[in-house]
This record gives C-alpha cells, structure tokens and sequence, in this order.
C-alpha cells in the first residue's frame, strides 16, 4: 500500500513521558503541528521528574525498543556514548540469576544500553523540542476530551493552564499521561461504556540509590539477581549508568519492601537469593539516599475490545498497560507503540475534513499483539507467587512448570539462552520459542527434569565468569553446551 503524503493539522499529546515524547517524534512527519501537554515544568537537565516517580529506579531498554529510538532520533546513539553512556552485549556483561539459576554467558549479539531513566528522557526531549513543528507546553492538566457534533470523533480537549480555562483542537489525541490516565471515566461518561481492565496484584516496592562505581571493575556491567518463585520473593539489580556510576534497585513483592536507612538497605541485599550485591555495595560509596516507589499491580487496560470508541483518540504506553517493572519492558514497548502509531497515521485516509481516517482501531488492535506477548512472561512469573491476585488461566501450572525449565536450560545451554534472548528482546517475539531446535531441547530437557534433580541439570550457584572477545571481530559466538 502506498504510504498517505497528507500533512493533516494539529495533534495533541497528553503527557511528555517517553511514550508521549516518541509520540510526537512520529506525529511530526504528519501533522502540521504537533502539541505536548503536561503538567509540570521540565527540568534543564538529567533530573528525575516528580510525576515519574520511577524514574529514580533503574530502568531497562530492550534491543527493539533501542534500535527504535536510534532510527527516530538520527545523532543519539553518538550522544549518549558521549554522555558516558555504555552499549553491551546482553550475553556477554550481563550476569543474570533468573528464577534461581545464573543464564550462560557468551559472547553474543543482543545489544543493550546501561542509561538512567533521567538521562536518557532528557536527551530524546532535547531531540523532540528542536523539531519545528513540536511544541512542549508545561503546566496544562487535560479535563477531558471533547467530540465532534456525530459524538463520534474526538476533536480537541478541554484543559486548565496557565490562561484558565480552554479546548484545544486536535485532528489527532494521543494519551500518554501514564497510570494516572483518566481515559477510562472520560470514555465511561461519554458513553462509551466501562474498559475491561486485567490486573495482577503484587504489592511490588523497588528501592534504589547511586553508588561510586569502583574504577576498573569489568566482571560485569549489570547484575541480576531473581529468586525462584515462590520460595523467593526478592530480587535485586546493580548496573553501571553514566557518570561512572552504579544504580542499585533492591525489589520486594507483597509488602516486603527493602527499607530507605542505609543499615536496612544492606540487609535487605543481603538476603537476597545470593548475597553478591552486597558484597559489591557494602564497600561502595553510596552518592544518593535510598528512595522506595510501589506500584501496587500490573495492568492492562484493553481499549482494543471496546464496542465503541471515538474515532481520533488513541492511547499507549503505561495509559494502556503498565508491567511489572522488574522486567524492564515498558520503555520498550512505548517506544514500539509509537512506531506502531506513525505507521497507522502513515496507511490512514484524509477525511473531507483534512482529519486521519481509520487509526484508532488499527493502532490499538496492533499495539494489544506487543503487549499480550509482554504480558503472558511477566504475568507468568508473577503468578507463580500464591499471593499474587489475579486471574490463573487454564493450563497456568503446565506453562510454569516449563518456563521454568526453560529458563534453567538457558543456564547450561548458550544456543537455547540465545533463542531466549531474542525472544525477550523482541527481536522475533513469540515465534523465536518455537522454532524446531529450541523446542526439541526443551522437550529433551521437560523430559530430564523427571529424572535429574534440579542441581544437577542447572547452574543454581556458580556465576559464570565474563567471556574473553569474540575471534572473529563483529561476529557473535555461541559455544554449545549439552
């Protein structure tokens, strides 16, 4: 299909969250004007903001959602590198203990980025606020959308801001304001009945602070470290970000949450499954106060299954869906929503009007495919807790048990961990997990878990040494293990 070449009018984005930042990136190569709205002031620098409370945890960017910010953003990869942030080989500088056994380690070619959330929200702010046809405007809280005279079509949004009361038109709205998003009473009181919402409960509360990174440390440049559900409900992240520094993140499910003092942030690390965080950390020089963010569930929002919506209005990014932070795919998946986005507005039709035909629908049905892929692997996980509340679909104990199995031939099995990790970062989603070798090692391997004990066939307590370069310059290596 021909791609659409009609510049349409004015799009409005409610929220500068990354979601709403990528948003307006895509938006800009359609519409004539593209408006930001949020409501506090944006900070000059890398400085957490108030109304992303999470953004002093650390934070995670999966190879789609990198490889997507880099084709949007011409000149950021040369820029973060320059601020001292790191690119990795996943395989090779991760030491990851999942599930209660350590992943192999290899030199691969998933490539990741070590960034805090601040620096890397700051940089793609600066890239959006120098498009011409961009404008970030602070200090407006949208009231509630308004419609056209059908009642059919959102066409603008009522807000206050600094000169009181206004609509602002818009061909285009776009919600990305987050968890707090009121999308679901404005939709309810415009009739166009209740959202069906999902929600695991997990009463998850994640601690975290700045060290000095001690100088020529390369064992690793992240650590993980995730017990086995559902004898562990702890785990815990310290990984190298800009400023030669180490953000550590200690999370706890259903209340147990690591404490803010730096005596019961040590304690807390160390009884985690292994005690190696701590003993990186209690040496370290700590350069920030521990600060604790809860988020007491995850939830799905699926605009996509309603009956009736208004045509013009569209949502993404944690308004739609906000996972479990632990797994480190919400940037990711807001930055392929808002691909998603500009490719819908690219196929959609003007109207009579000038107005973009035909995109609510088909966004929200595609961007509902990324997210239920999201969605089964964290809530899998997570619903292996017995306190976790939610819904257990059938045959949830058999996809378990072999998840589980999964994850601990990835320990044993460099191919296997490789298939894994292009599933996880999104690289050939779901599909990558069927493919005929991998399925026949898992098969072999279901079947060895009746006979082997756990120990036996996993790495449960050795973490695997970072591997020396790869021979052949540009090429990944895998070395397979039986």
């Amino acid at each position: 299909m021909k791609p659409n070449t009609h510049r349409f009018g004015q799009a409005v984005i409610i929220g500068g969250s990354i979601a709403g930042l990528m948003s307006a990136r895509v938006l800009a190569d359609h519409f004539d004007k593209v408006l930001v709205l949020e409501r506090e002031p944006f900070p000059e620098g890398p400085e957490a903001r108030k109304s992303t409370p999470q953004g002093r945890h650390i934070h995670a960017v999966l190879e789609a959602g990198l490889k997507t910010m880099e084709g949007l953003f011409p000149g950021l990869r040369r820029e973060l590198e320059a601020g001292g942030v790191e690119y990795i080989d996943m395989a090779r500088d991760a030491a990851w203990l999942q599930s209660g056994s350590w992943k192999a380690r290899y030199e691969g070619d998933i490539e990741t980025i070590l960034v805090s959330r601040p620096f890397l929200e700051w940089k793609l702010r600066g890239h959006v606020a120098a498009l011409p046809n961009v404008e970030l405007r602070t200090g407006y809280c949208v009231e509630e959308l308004v419609l056209d005279a059908s009642r059919t079509r959102a066409v603008g949004v009522k807000v206050k801001g600094p000169e009181g009361e206004q609509e602002i038109p818009g061909a285009l709205i776009v919600d990305a304001s987050g968890r707090g998003s009121r999308a679901p009473q404005w939709l309810e009181a415009l009739g166009f009945g209740q959202v069906e919402q999902e929600q695991v409960r997990i009463d998850l509360g994640y601690t975290s602070r700045l060290y000095e990174r001690p100088p020529g440390f390369d064992a690793w440049k992240i650590l993980v470290l995730n017990g086995k559900a559902p004898e562990s409900q702890r785990s815990g992240f310290i990984s190298n970000v800009e400023g030669g520094r180490w953000i550590v993140s200690l999370n706890g499910y259903f209340g147990d949450h690591a404490p803010t003092d730096d005596a019961g942030f040590l304690e807390f690390a160390r009884g985690l499954p292994t005690p190696a965080i701590y003993e990186y950390i209690r040496d370290a020089r700590p350069l920030t106060d521990p600060v604790l963010h809860k988020i007491p569930s995850s939830r799905w929002l699926h605009y996509e299954r309603l009956a009736r919506r208004p045509e013009g209005f569209v949502l993404l990014g944690d308004a739609v869906c906000a996972l479990n932070p632990v797994f480190g795919q919400g940037m990711t998946v807001s930055a392929l929503g808002a691909k998603f986005l500009g490719e819908c507005v690219a196929r959609a039709k003007a109207s009579p009007e000038g107005l973009p035909l035909e995109v609510a629908r088909p966004f929200q049905k595609k961007l509902a495919g990324l997210i239920g892929l999201c969605w089964t692997l964290t809530t899998t996980m997570d619903l292996a807790h017995p306190r976790a509340e939610g819904k257990r679909p059938f045959g949830l104990k058999f996809l378990q048990w072999s998840f589980q199995n999964m994850i601990d031939l990835t320990s044993q099995h460099a191919a296997s961990c490789r298939t894994f990790y292009e599933a996880l970062h999104l690289r050939k989603g779901i599909m990558g997990l069927l493919q005929p070798g991998f399925l026949g090692a898992l098969m072999v391997y279901n079947l060895k878990s009746f006979f082997v004990p756990r120990h036996k066939r996993a790495n449960l307590d050795r973490m695997p040494a970072r591997p020396g370069p790869s021979p052949r310059p540009g090429l990944g290596r895998v070395d397979v293990a039986a």
